[in-house]
């Protein structure tokens, strides 16, 4: 299919696995956003919302390593940040969550979800 409006092979995984997720599936969210990740090393979409996925599973760990790689594909973007931070925080981890917040204020002074998780923190939850 030479068609320019095709979509590509990790896009319907990608897609797929939004659907599963919708539908609370996790566990095959998780396996199409894999594939996706699979056939596109570096499809940053993929590995943001398979880290979503984990934190619904609790499986915090994993989901910092899916944003960080997020992070890692484009620094630039406030939400991977504000995500991890979040994830940190389930974590009990309040230092390295207010550094997110941080970085997340500094990208978009005007992220209201990460002033207000940032004065939770400061004032100890």
């Amino acid at each position: 299919m030479a068609n320019n409006d095709a979509l590509h092979l990790e896009d319907e995984y990608y897609n797929l696995g939004n659907d599963y997720y919708k539908l609370g599936d996790i566990d095959e969210a998780i396996e199409h956003y894999s594939k996706a990740i699979e056939v596109k090393h570096d499809h940053l979409a993929s590995y943001f919302n398979r880290g979503l996925a984990y934190t619904r599973k609790k499986e915090f760990l994993k989901a910092i390593k899916d944003e960080t790689k997020v992070i890692q594909l484009n620094p630039n973007l406030p939400e991977a940040y504000y995500t991890r931070g979040l994830i940190y925080e389930y974590l009990e981890d309040y230092e390295k969550a207010a550094v997110d917040y941080n970085k997340v204020l500094e990208l978009d002074p005007k992220h209201d979800g990460a002033k207000v998780q940032k004065e939770l923190i400061s004032k100890g939850k």
